[in-house]
């Protein structure tokens, strides 16, 4: 059975803006992060979404909801597993750092193969954050670095095996204080 996948990112939050990076919860979207969101929106809505997974944090879900209205409301599913890591860790190259990364990158893995393994919809979409959007897209077979507010990654699963299919951007660029490198192995 063919699946299609599109992991995202948040549209722009006043975090992002300021340079706040992290689990702020209430972190809103800016009126660009809501623009942005609208163009996704509107890239996403000949793609027959059935469903959309996010993070529990305000930004995502906000994002996810924009998105769910162009597919007739769809349900938005809040899951933990989706929630960013805290990314003070991500500036320090230690032994620590990497295993927190690498912890991080396992609980999203363990995420992705349960909705493949349980899901019953063929076109799923994602809802994240950058270092989550990045580790889901490695969980597929595909290294990307940076990823820009609302930048989405369309994936095909079929018979154990992930294409990468396109990478949508907004074309809305933002500068965004609390955008880090990462560093997964």
């Amino acid at each position: 059975m063919k699946k299609h996948f599109y992991f995202f990112r948040h549209g722009q939050s006043v975090g992002n803006k300021l340079g706040i990076a992290g689990r702020k919860p209430s972190a809103n979207l800016t009126t660009i992060g809501k623009k942005q969101a609208q163009k996704l929106s509107e890239f996403l809505s000949d793609k027959s979404l059935e469903i959309i997974y996010s993070s529990p944090l305000k930004r995502a879900v906000d994002t996810a909801h924009i998105v769910a209205k162009k597919h007739n409301s769809i349900d938005v599913i809040t899951a933990d597993a989706l929630r960013e890591a805290a990314f003070g860790f991500w500036y320090n190259d230690t032994s620590e750092t990497q295993k927190r990364i690498d912890e991080t990158f396992e609980r999203v893995k363990f995420f992705l193969e349960s909705i493949v393994e349980s899901s019953t919809f063929n076109n799923i979409a994602i809802a994240s954050h950058g270092g989550i959007t990045r580790a889901l897209c490695w969980c597929a077979g595909y290294k990307v670095e940076g990823i820009k507010n609302c930048q989405c990654f369309h994936f095909i699963l079929e018979n154990g095996r992930w294409e990468f299919i396109e990478s949508f951007e907004t074309g809305i660029e933002v500068q965004n204080k609390s955008d880090v490198p990462y560093n997964l192995k």
